[in-house]
């Protein structure tokens, strides 16, 4: 079998997994008890778009931002990250270039690049607190739930919710603060 028929079998293979996963968590967040707080934004928020008040501030390698814009908080990669990201997407494209390989090697790299500045955005009036804790910044839902930022997420392999430096989550969390008192 040629490369560019095992790669287009490795796509397709691929591309099905991720369609079932899709699939198979919709149909669970659909069907589980409560409301999620968290909403995605698929609209990039730029650094000039902010208004006064608002803050973004970067982890330690800036691959992620966490962003208060108007009452709301967005968290996602960072413009750097995704630049970087679509370059190499770009850079790759640029090696596949002919056949039915090619042709679906395109659409999924251009599916990939479309959906990378997505930001998950967490409404004010859901969050009862927000605080640094454990090297973390942690949200206190009104609900009585709570929720680590990023997480467990990990971008080169460190923990994204371990890289943000004190004194920017302490500034960021001082500007959720203010904005809050407001609502």
């Amino acid at each position: 079998m040629s490369t560019s028929r095992r790669m287009v079998a490795g796509m397709f293979r691929i591309g099905l997994v991720l369609l079932a996963i899709f699939f198979v968590s919709r149909y669970f967040v659909r069907k589980s008890p409560g409301r999620s707080h968290v909403r995605v934004r698929t609209e990039a928020t730029a650094v000039d778009s902010l208004a006064p008040g608002d803050i973004r501030i970067y982890n330690a390698d800036s691959s992620v931002d966490l962003v208060l814009k108007g009452n709301e908080i967005l968290a996602g990669l960072s413009p750097v990250m995704v630049a970087k990201i679509k370059n190499q997407l770009d850079t790759s494209a640029s090696h596949d270039t002919s056949g039915i390989g090619a042709s679906i090697s395109q659409i999924v790299k251009k599916s990939v690049a479309g959906a990378i500045g997505t930001h998950a955005s967490f409404p004010l009036s859901d969050i009862r607190d927000i605080r640094y804790e454990g090297q973390q910044i942690v949200f206190d839902w009104k609900d009585g739930g709570h929720h680590q930022i990023f997480g467990s997420t990990k971008v080169n392999g460190d923990r994204v919710s371990n890289s943000f430096r004190p004194e920017d989550a302490d500034r960021f969390i001082e500007a959720v603060h203010a904005r809050m008192a407001r609502l």
